[in-house]
């Protein structure tokens, strides 16, 4: 490697530039640019494309397991049906109740119409 003695050059320039470098250095900086700018744009459509794909089979995983789950659930439902432990319990419950207390529900049992009419007309 040759070295230059920097005190013999002065003000000379040991370096030479290209003919008409200058003139296309800003043409050759804006077609750089212009590519980067289209590969930047696809790589960030490929990504937005890939996470539209992710979060629609999210979305569909997740309608089809909510589904399933209700299917399942209400599959193992059955409806209930009052039996007469149950009418035993709730007997002993209100008998277990102070005089006051039973003395409200009645009235509110008697001021609802809806439960006078459930009851009276099955």
């Amino acid at each position: 490697m040759k070295q230059f003695d920097f005190e013999q050059v002065g003000k000379r320039m040991p370096y030479n530039v290209p003919d008409e470098f200058f003139d296309k250095f800003e043409e050759n900086v804006m077609e750089d640019v212009r590519g980067q700018k289209d590969d930047v744009r696809e790589g960030v459509n490929r990504n937005k494309a890939m996470r539209i794909a992710l979060r629609a089979a999210i979305a569909v995983a997740a309608a089809l397991a909510l589904f399933f789950v209700v299917r399942a659930t209400l599959l193992q439902s059955e409806p209930v049906l009052a039996s007469a432990d149950d009418f035993e319990s709730v007997e002993l419950a209100f008998n277990n109740l102070s005089t006051e207390d039973q003395d409200f529900l009645i009235q509110v049992y008697e001021e609802d119409d809806v439960l006078i009419n459930d009851f009276d007309n099955p």
